[in-house]
């Protein structure tokens, strides 16, 4: 995902090293894989949607978002066959999520939604975001929720966008989450974390040709997709951060986006109950990066 292949600048460069915390990055392609790593506490933390941080929390991982890396705009998408001019014309087809009941669920049928149609109005089929093109071009699916470097190569085909997540700003929101107890004992060593993530950033902004080199190869991404996808994403800076974890009835902020999703899956009685988002969301590791740059 090119909205937190920063991470690999942070190694590459340096940031991590030079803040005198010693990370490891375990790369998987897809986010179940990734995901699992982090449920059976293989990893300490884990880069993922908000919306995976408060399942997490629902089957018994307590775990505490420290940082946001971005919000999806044209990075997630749901694709179509050419004679679709819109997501309303979905009416009677099959569509396709990433895992069912999960942010890309959640995505694909808000979206229908703002579109005029009901959960009832199309089929779903349960295709990974990696998989969407062959699944279109095999006639298993019509349309489906993706990503690069999927997007292009289903658009150098003749495929199109008929939705995008910038549709719903904020609704797709990516995070650096830690198992509870690891930020309960890992203090000063996850700010540590943060400061690199945040000049990783800065780098990406101010040598982006070397950036760019760097994320595509870790995330075995060409360049120029690599390049397309970080233009699809907003990449938060810290100030954005802050703002984020503060409450406001808009998608700008985690406590809007948590109900939302929250909502989303009591209706499908996949949470019994509203998460406490304070016991998710915890904006300590950047408040103090903040005060030591006063």
């Amino acid at each position: 995902w090119p909205g937190y292949a920063y991470a690999y600048i942070a190694q590459e460069k340096g940031y991590f090293q030079a803040n005198q915390v010693n990370v490891e990055l375990i790369f998987r392609k897809n986010t179940h894989a990734s995901n699992q790593l982090f449920k059976d506490g293989e990893v300490d933390g884990t880069f993922c949607v908000f919306a995976d941080a408060i399942m997490f929390h629902s089957e018994g991982i307590p775990n505490r978002v420290v940082y946001i890396t971005d919000y999806s705009d044209a990075g997630d998408v749901i694709i179509g066959r050419p004679t679709f001019r819109s997501l309303a014309d979905l009416r009677g087809t099959i569509v396709s999520f990433e895992g069912l009941n999960t942010f890309s669920h959640l995505f694909v049928l808000k979206s229908l939604q703002a579109a005029g149609l009901d959960e009832t109005d199309a089929r779903f089929a349960n295709v990974p975001a990696t998989e969407v093109l062959e699944a279109l071009e095999a006639g298993r699916i019509d349309a489906g929720h993706t990503w690069q470097p999927v997007t292009a190569e289903a658009l150098r085909r003749g495929y199109r966008v008929l939705g995008k997540a910038g549709d719903l700003p904020g609704l797709i929101t990516d995070v650096l989450t830690f198992h509870e107890h690891v930020v309960r004992e890992g203090g000063e060593a996850l700010a540590r974390v943060v400061q690199a993530l945040v000049e990783a950033r800065a780098f990406l902004r101010n040598h982006e040709v070397e950036a760019i080199a760097i994320m595509a190869h870790h995330m075995e991404m060409t360049p120029a997709h690599m390049r397309q996808g970080v233009g699809e994403v907003h990449l938060l800076d810290l100030t954005e951060n802050l703002a984020a974890m503060q409450r406001r009835d808009d998608y700008s902020s985690l406590y809007f986006t948590g109900r939302v999703i929250a909502e989303f899956f009591m209706h499908r009685g996949q949470l019994l109950k509203m998460p406490d988002l304070d016991q998710i969301i915890e904006p300590r590791f950047l408040q103090s990066i903040t005060k030591g740059r006063r």
